[in-house]
């Protein structure tokens, strides 16, 4: 029994100092980034997040759209989003598009000569490798403090121990996996972020590459168009005039007759009141 609880208590201060570790970790970080590595070793361990910006002026906007979706394509990325949309008579796009890291330079060259003009463009870098190589630490030290609950928990169970000692390890062991999968996600994403750019792309066309008259205009079309509407509004003013003939008419000379019949009426009376 003193050796379990001893074993409790070693894993109890232990759980305590990664705590403690946690929280001044940006210091540490700090710390470590000042001591110069070994060319071999940083070079191994570097994790960079490389991002871009970029705006170009096209001629034609749609078929630059297809041509930087195919090029991406190839080379082995692909378009996480895209907004096309019109200015008045012009068209505009801005897409997101996720390349290999490796393949970030040759991309940006790619589409460059999609365009009469480069109007911006920016890289900015960002070296995650320490904190990747944080997160690595105190994964380890996770996974050897779960090992070692597992087991304590194991003997306590084997020497049939109080319920309650083998629900407070398990408690400690799930606050530890759920720290476990937090760290692994980090992780992941930090994998997937630097393994894949990202580029901003902003596409906009040349005003004075626009044609004067724009593509699919049809003055043919829109005579014929023109004439429909003619004749469909002859057409209403014929169908009102029918109505009126056929349906108002009879109604309003029914009405003109009662109303000279009552003035008839009237008229009697007053020249019989006035004798």
């Amino acid at each position: 029994m003193e050796e379990i609880v001893r074993k409790l208590i070693a894993l109890l201060i232990l759980v305590l100092a990664f705590a403690c570790k946690n929280e001044q970790a940006p210091v540490a970080a700090d710390t470590v980034m000042a001591q110069p590595k070994p060319a071999g070793e940083a070079a191994a361990t570097r994790m960079i997040v490389r991002t871009a910006n970029v705006k170009i002026i096209v001629a034609d906007t749609a078929k630059t759209v297809d041509a930087v979706t195919q090029s991406i394509e190839a080379q082995g990325g692909y378009v996480a989003g895209s907004h096309i949309w019109r200015d008045g008579e012009l068209l505009r796009a801005t897409l997101t598009l996720r390349v290999p890291s490796d393949k970030l330079t040759s991309t940006l060259a790619a589409i460059r000569t999609f365009a009469k003009r480069v109007e911006n463009e920016t890289i900015s870098s960002e070296d995650v490798s320490q904190e990747y190589v944080d997160l690595e630490s105190q994964l380890r030290n996770l996974e050897a403090t779960e090992a070692e609950l597992r087991e304590l928990m194991t003997d306590i169970r084997k020497n049939a121990k109080k319920a309650q000692e083998v629900l407070e390890i398990h408690q400690q062991i799930t606050t530890i996996r759920a720290q476990i999968e937090q760290i692994k996600g980090r992780m992941r994403y930090l994998g997937q972020v630097t393994s894949m750019s990202s580029v901003s792309l902003e596409i906009a066309p040349d005003f004075i590459a626009q044609p004067v008259v724009e593509p699919g205009w049809q003055p043919v079309v829109i005579m014929k168009d023109a004439s429909r509407a003619l004749v469909h509004v002859l057409q209403s003013i014929a169908t009102t005039a029918i109505w009126l003939l056929i349906y108002v008419a009879p109604i309003l000379g029914m009405l003109s007759l009662a109303a000279a019949l009552v003035w008839k009426i009237i008229r009697r009376q007053r020249m019989a009141t006035s004798s």
